[in-house]
């Protein structure tokens, strides 16, 4: 699918001492630089709900700056890779050697690690997203995440729930990839070293949608509180039947939970359930406004994912504005990134991923309420 946008706004261009040729100067509109951002990202079947997510949010910013006075023009490229890996490189070549893209914005581990040594090789900045995979970008010098990650959140859900809820045992039941085992790692580290027991889970395959002999196998240990983590019916599955067995046992988890897919399916059995989200400035003019023409244009408020590609999206044509076009220079401003949004003030750090703050909601009577807020960047 491609779904290309004219951006405007203004740009004072950055003389550079670099290779005039690493520049894209020659592809204008009435004199005015043109710049072009390949998004490639699962737009139907699975995963394509957090894709779309965050789509509304970059489309809600892009449709925003075009109407902007000021000029820069910005190609907005759309590709669906449908969640394969395969795809998903025939895109980034195409977006490397036929679209000649500034940047490529790409989502979810399998489709980076296909797709990042490409862009690094080619020298051209790639932005990763959806991915809680540690040290995505390994030692490539062209690639970035923006994206919360099991190291950041999992010691501040693990601090939470032994000094804000007062649990001190637990079992997790998570899904059998990098975000579950990444999840148990980081959650038991900081949760053992306050003094607490976290032990005798299940791991479960992404397709498992009967897991109740692994519950059972859970709660023989008698924990105070569950971890789960997955995606989708089998993540829903899970905290489904959990809550057969018992319906009071706080239930823990990560972002991935609070999607209105996974309350629906839930309905009355949503409760008490406790996890990290990225910190949104609430009473900001910047969400505010955002908030009012989300509502507009798509008729319901804004949520985290909309929220990261609205921040996105800002920083991205920031960027380009800043680097003039040139690939270098925009490197080295999402190496050195630091700027403020409605996700709070977002810092590019040295392993090439963004920190930002977080908040600990509670799921309760069909609403994601902020309990515990951000000391700064946590």
């Amino acid at each position: 699918m491609r779904n290309v946008i004219l951006l405007l706004l203004a740009i004072v261009l950055i003389p550079s001492c670099n290779n005039p040729e690493n520049k894209k100067k020659s592809r204008t509109n009435e004199g005015i630089p043109s710049y072009t951002i390949g998004m490639n990202l699962c737009l139907s079947g699975n995963g394509s709900y957090y894709s779309e997510e965050l789509k509304k949010g970059l489309d809600l910013t892009f449709d925003f700056v075009a109407q902007s006075k000021d000029k820069i023009n910005i190609e907005v490229i759309y590709e669906d890779n449908k969640l394969n890996p395969k795809d998903a490189v025939s895109i980034t070549k195409k977006f490397i050697e036929i679209d000649k893209v500034d940047i490529i914005l790409s989502a979810y581990t399998p489709i980076i690690q296909a797709t990042a040594g490409l862009a690094a090789s080619s020298e051209v900045p790639m932005l990763a997203t959806i991915s809680s995979l540690d040290q995505i970008s390994g030692d490539r010098d062209w690639v970035f995440r923006d994206f919360a990650m099991e190291s950041q959140t999992m010691p501040l859900l693990a601090s939470f729930a032994y000094s804000g809820l007062n649990l001190r045992s637990g079992s997790y039941m998570v899904v059998n990839d990098d975000m579950g085992n990444d999840a148990v790692r980081f959650f038991n580290d900081k949760f053992s070293e306050l003094g607490g027991t976290f032990e005798g889970g299940e791991l479960f395959d992404a397709g498992d949608l009967d897991l109740r002999n692994k519950i059972s196998k859970v709660l023989e240990k008698n924990p105070e509180f569950i971890l789960v983590m997955g995606r989708g019916a089998s993540m829903i599955n899970a905290c489904r039947q959990i809550r057969e067995r018992d319906a009071k046992i706080p239930i823990l988890g990560n972002n991935t939970m609070d999607n209105e897919t996974v309350w629906d399916a839930l309905d009355e059995s949503g409760n008490n359930f406790w996890f990290p989200r990225p910190y949104i400035d609430l009473k900001s003019n910047r969400y505010i406004r955002a908030n009012e023409r989300f509502i507009e244009k798509y008729g319901h408020k804004l949520n985290w994912l909309n929220i990261y590609g609205i921040s996105i999206a800002n920083y991205l044509a920031h960027g380009l504005k800043e680097s003039g076009g040139d690939k270098q220079l925009l490197k080295s401003y999402l190496k050195t990134l630091n700027v403020q949004s409605i996700r709070g003030t977002l810092i590019m750090n040295d392993d090439s991923d963004v920190e930002m703050p977080h908040v600990i909601c509670e799921r309760k009577n069909g609403q994601s309420i902020v309990i515990e807020f951000p000391k700064k960047n946590n």
